[in-house]
């Protein structure tokens, strides 16, 4: 059963996107999409504001805000389908804008650069000068991206027919994503022959394991009581 769950599970994976993205392209380029688009195209939105919350210092307001505020567009679900073009292009800028600042805000040295310090998490071992260069260089990529992204996903908003920009954004947004990732692996293995690599799945996993550690090294630690010691 394992091992045909390990050939089905790539094609569930590739259905599953394409009707993500086929949704969030209903609902973002019409004016009265589906409902059920509408809720699909809405989970990743949610689910990153509740992770947000429940990440925060003030855990319990946050998370009450939050309850309150899904709860009050549940009530005014009707206002939300009208304006659903508008969710889609706050999602879209948003996560845009903030990649672009946090590929960019690490940009000051080779070290700290963000693709180096995903870099030593996947291969576990210290980088020389010369791939610290490279992966330095990748990050200002990722940095150009981002930001190139969000300033087009906001003029074409704004300029472009509606349906261009929901084109942009639910369809040629995941397409461009797959081909930075594959162009920059291709390029890596030119660029740094004979050097320890990491494949793409390594990749987002590495940097999901450092935005947990990042999380974590941000919680706030309860003071030391002298008093416990012994």
């Amino acid at each position: 059963m394992k091992q045909v769950w390990r050939w089905l599970r790539p094609a569930v994976l590739a259905i599953a996107g394409i009707v993500y993205v086929a949704l969030g392209y209903l609902a973002s380029a019409s004016n009265h999409p589906p409902i059920l688009a509408v809720a699909v195209g809405a989970i990743p939105f949610v689910a990153g504001v509740i992770a947000a919350c429940w990440n925060s210092n003030f855990r319990l307001p946050a998370m009450g805000l939050c309850i309150a505020c899904l709860v009050a567009i549940g009530l005014n679900i009707d206002v939300l389908i009208s304006h659903a073009s508008w969710l889609y292009f706050i999602q879209h800028a948003g996560a845009m804008g903030s990649l672009f600042i946090m590929f960019g805000s690490t940009l000051r040295t080779h070290e700290g650069a963000l693709c180096s310090r995903i870099a030593r998490i996947a291969i576990a071992e210290p980088l020389d000068a010369h791939y610290l260069h490279y992966t330095w260089r990748v990050t200002l990529a990722w940095t150009i991206y981002f930001l190139s992204s969000a300033l087009i996903s906001v003029g074409l908003f704004f300029l472009a027919p509606l349906a261009i920009w929901a084109l942009f954004a639910a369809v040629l947004t995941p397409v461009f994503l797959g081909l930075m990732f594959a162009g920059e692996f291709l390029i890596r293995l030119r660029a740094l022959p004979g050097r320890p690599h990491f494949s793409i799945a390594q990749t987002i996993q590495s940097y999901r394991q450092y935005t947990m550690q990042r999380g974590a090294a941000t919680e706030p630690r309860a003071p030391h009581n002298p008093s416990t010691d012994s």
